[in-house]
């Protein structure tokens, strides 16, 4: 299986670190499409829309591994390769 995450090339060293930490938590979950890092917050795409307990999850991991960067998240539908 391919791996889904978005290098985070473009982004400082604090914000690598914690995109590594938020993907980590998040990318095993078959809602969470991807988690990118890039200008000063993360995004954290997802497949479909979160059930509440799925939201209340991703906002938890997102409070305890982000470092307070701020984060958007993006209901973009699955990542497939063209």
């Amino acid at each position: 299986m391919p791996d889904k995450r978005t290098p985070a090339s473009n982004a400082t060293p604090d914000l690598a670190d914690a995109k590594k930490r938020v993907s980590e938590k998040l990318m095993p979950l078959d809602y969470v499409s991807g988690v990118g890092a890039g200008g000063a917050g993360l995004k954290v795409y997802l497949s479909r829309a979160l059930e509440p307990d799925e939201e209340h999850h991703v906002k938890s991991v997102l409070d305890a591994e982000a470092g307070g960067k701020p984060v958007e998240i993006v209901k973009s539908g699955e990542f497939k390769a063209r």
